[in-house]
Order: C-alpha cells, then structure tokens, then sequence
C-alpha cells in the first residue's frame, strides 16, 4: 500500500515564496508611517568631555525633513553636517551632506524600517555611511548610530541625544 502525500512540491515551493515575500514587506519602510518622524522636531543636545554637539530638525513640508549637526567647542561652533530626510514615491531617504566632503552624487540612504520607535536608513554599496539608525528611547532622548567603513576600518559613532529645553 502506498501512502498518498497531502501535499506536492510545488505547493511547498509556493508556500516557501509566499512565506519569504510576507517578510520582505514587513520590513519595508511604508511612506504612510511618515508622520513617526514629527519625534524629530526641535534641538538634540549630547555633551562629551571636549564638546557639545547638538543636531536640530524641522519639517519643511509634508515630505521633507531637515537638519543640521553642529560641534560647539568653547565659544567657537562648526557645522558638521546638513541633512535631509525625504519622501519620493514609495521610498523614503536620509541624505546627508558632510562639511567638506565632496561627492560627485548626493548620499541616498533608503529607509529600510520606520517604526514610531525609530528608523533605520541603509545604502549597502556606500563605504560610509552605510548604515544610520535613529532610536528614541522616549520623548526626551534620542540615540542616533552611523556605521560604515573608511580606509578599510569599520568605523561606528553613536551619538545619545536629549532634546534641548532652549
């Protein structure tokens, strides 16, 4: 006597594809979720030993965020980086612009997740950045980390914000 299969390889196939597309779109970053990023708005301050660097948002319009990250030292500040975050289409992109970096085609970051906890922008074929992530551990702190390679060394800097009461 032989057994009957109650399934063939082609329904295990097809239930394997389904299965792997289900978490391909979960872990799209979906352009309605732009609203998460209104946690961004107002002035992150991070104090270190040597300085204080301190990144402000605000929203230009309903598909564009800006920013800019200064260093203070003393009495003298210099602006570290502009950066946009942007809304095309179906994708939403993190755009930075490093003070005296010059690059032939604008840094395109896709946001991959876009979550009200945070975000996470990712262009795997830069050397650095390749990977940002912005963390908010509540409404008053904000954790942002840059990850990427440079000169062959894996660099990372996390930056653990509190939002400015000026």
């Amino acid at each position: 006597m032989v057994k009957k299969q109650w399934y063939s390889n082609k329904s295990v196939l097809l239930f394997i594809l389904l299965l792997a597309g289900s978490f391909t779109a979960a872990g799209q970053a979906n352009t309605a979720d732009f609203h998460f990023l209104d946690k961004l708005q107002g002035t992150w301050r991070m104090t270190t030993h040597k300085s204080v660097i301190v990144e402000s948002w605000k929203r230009l319009n309903d598909s564009t965020w800006s920013g800019k990250t200064w260093r203070i030292t003393g009495a003298d500040s210099a602006i570290q980086q502009s950066m946009q975050l942007v809304r095309r289409g179906n994708d939403i992109y993190f755009m930075p612009i490093y003070e005296g970096y010059d690059s032939p085609t604008p840094l395109r970051l896709k946001l991959r997740v876009l979550k009200p906890v945070g975000f996470v922008a990712e262009d795997l074929g830069n050397d650095f950045p390749r990977k940002i992530t912005y963390r908010f551990k509540d409404a008053r702190h904000l954790d942002a980390r840059v990850e990427g390679v440079r000169d062959g060394t894996i660099e990372e800097y996390i930056f653990q914000y509190a939002i400015s009461e000026n």
